[in-house]
């Protein structure tokens, strides 16, 4: 009796192991996120008004890099430059893309920057921009945050100490498709394209 109770939970257990069960990464940003972003972009006053602030210039970085250094650099933008009243649509919008980048850090999908060996002081920048420039590069890094863990089916390497530290741009990286397909990826053409690839939307009026 033993024997056969072993024998039934090896069967059930080996199958769902072996399983590609996609984990809360996988879907940690969706494109919600993104259009509640772009709406956010379009209530914005247009009055000629501009912030300063600290971002990523992202030079020779992987989107992987970039995007690493990126994220803690949206947090401090919105805490300081983005304060709307409670419970209006722009609070609301500033919210879930906080809340959507603490999740991603606190479900592990991107470690915290290693400030000891992770200086990425190099390529921060400060800019003097209106808020719609400033809420245009969260919206190219989130897309390209996207574009990548929906198009790559294999663990990705979330070290950058090399990258930090090097003036050299990086090595093209091998990918592996949701098809199987072995691709050589140049990240930096995706650059300019996966804003409007993901963002080709039209928004309702704001009300």
């Amino acid at each position: 009796s033993n024997g056969k109770n072993v024998c039934v939970l090896m069967l059930l257990c080996v199958p769902l192991t072996m399983m590609d069960i996609p984990g809360p990464c996988k879907h940690a940003i969706t494109m919600d996120h993104l259009l509640q972003l772009k709406q956010l972009i379009s209530n914005q006053l247009r009055t000629g008004c501009s912030i300063t602030y600290t971002f990523i210039e992202r030079k020779h970085l992987s989107v992987v890099c970039d995007v690493k250094a990126t994220l803690p650099r949206v947090l401090e933008l919105f805490n300081v430059h983005f304060k709307y009243v409670r419970g209006s649509g722009s609070a609301q919008a500033v919210v879930s893309i906080q809340n959507l980048i603490l999740n991603i850090y606190s479900q592990h999908c991107i470690p915290a920057l290693n400030e000891e060996l992770e200086d990425t002081v190099v390529f921060e920048r400060q800019y003097n921009e209106s808020p719609v420039q400033a809420l245009q590069r969260v919206e190219e890094v989130l897309s390209l945050y996207l574009h990548l863990i929906t198009t790559t089916n294999t663990p990705v390497n979330w070290t950058c100490e090399d990258e930090y530290s090097s003036n050299l741009p990086p090595t093209v990286t091998q990918l592996t498709t949701s098809t199987g397909e072995s691709i050589s990826t140049d990240w930096a053409s995706l650059w300019s394209a996966s804003v409007e690839d993901f963002l080709s939307y039209s928004l309702p009026t704001a009300s």
